[in-house]
């Protein structure tokens, strides 16, 4: 490659040079035009979404620690990944801002915001309480955060028409959101059984909230599902050795089943929200589906097939934390969170459903 650009006239090699830069802007361009005119990205739910919420509410812990951060932005930003979440690819692919979380004081709000925080419940405490189970992580549930975007809402807007129009060309996205209500009840003794009893509960708290954005003025809406978390590290250890436990890909069966039960109950709930309002765009984001195409196609997508399940930050959340040397070909970036890589590929399977909407 060398021998041939050095054999080529400095001037024609400028010509080439600048009709390949060209191109490669027309093409940006194109492909920008193949989404809908999207302005703004109104992001609600936890860990996964979380842009750095969290560390606005409680400082410099968990994933507000090194080595969080480290491959896109250098430095921990409260993200839980080694760097872009799926809302920022989503972001950059819709040539928008990185939305900024809403707790941010010098916060950049005119492309929308994030309300999502690590560790939030789709259920509010108190109805967990009286079913005896204390979650975990944060206050700031899903209905909290709907409380934040009313109060953005109306600060940035005079009244309910402007609303309207600020929120015509907006994206919502609702979670993916929940497992933390689970993570909850697990921790509070409950088994599978008594995790499945709470599903209904956790769905009709992420359906009241699209219903509320939905008369707030959003048109275009994705609610997310659960991803198969029985393929989650701590839930491999039978991996392919013909446990029946596990499936052909090591991941927990009955674990996966529960996620997939979770998103069967959303999807109904989501076919009933879009049948009651036919001019607004509600789409089911199937995370499940996604994460299974990652692991059976992994090395083709540039991930290590021999560490699939090992995740690339050891003690991650501690002073201790420490990064594997390649972190694009892990898919698990802290046993619980993906990769920057990972969420990648996720969120451009996403991206064709927006490109639809």
């Amino acid at each position: 490659m060398y021998i041939i650009m050095e054999a080529i006239p400095t001037l024609l090699y400028l010509i080439i040079s600048c009709t390949t830069t060209l191109l490669l802007c027309v093409n940006a361009k194109s492909n920008a035009a193949y989404f809908p005119k999207i302005d703004a990205i109104y992001q609600f739910g936890d860990s996964i979404s979380d842009t750095g919420n969290m560390l606005m509410q409680a400082g410099n812990v968990g994933c507000a620690m090194s080595p969080y951060g480290e491959t896109f932005f250098h430095h921990p930003t409260g993200r839980c990944s080694d760097g872009l979440l799926m809302v920022d690819h989503i972001a950059r692919a819709l040539r928008l801002p990185l939305v900024d979380p809403y707790l941010a004081r010098s916060g950049n709000f005119t492309h929308g915001a994030n309300f999502a925080v690590a560790g939030a419940t789709a259920l509010d405490l108190s109805f967990l309480a009286a079913k005896k189970i204390t979650a975990v992580g944060t206050s700031s549930s899903l209905l909290v955060q709907l409380g934040w975007f009313k109060s953005h809402l109306s600060k940035i807007c005079a009244n309910p028409s402007a609303q309207r129009q600020k929120l015509r060309n907006a994206l919502f996205i609702v979670g993916g959101i929940g497992g933390d209500d689970y993570n909850s009840g697990g921790l509070a003794g409950q088994n599978l059984e008594d995790l499945r009893r709470l599903v209904p509960d956790v769905v009709q708290a992420i359906s009241n909230v699209v219903k509320e954005v939905i008369n707030l003025g959003a048109r275009r809406i994705i609610v997310p599902g659960s991803f198969p978390v029985g393929c989650q590290p701590i839930c491999t250890s039978g991996s392919r050795n013909g446990d029946p436990s596990h499936d052909d890909l090591g991941c927990l069966k009955s674990w996966n089943d529960f996620a997939a039960f979770h998103n069967s109950q959303l999807q109904g709930a989501i076919l009933s929200i879009q049948q009651q309002n036919p001019s607004v765009k509600v789409v089911y984001g199937d995370y499940f589906s996604a994460l299974y195409s990652l692991l059976r196609n992994a090395p083709a997508l540039g991930f290590d097939p021999n560490a699939l399940y090992t995740p690339c930050c050891s003690m991650c959340g501690s002073p201790a934390g420490t990064s594997c040397p390649n972190p694009s070909s892990r898919v698990s970036w802290d046993g619980i969170h993906m990769t920057q890589h990972a969420y990648q590929y996720v969120a451009n399977r996403l991206l064709r459903q927006i490109r639809k909407m």
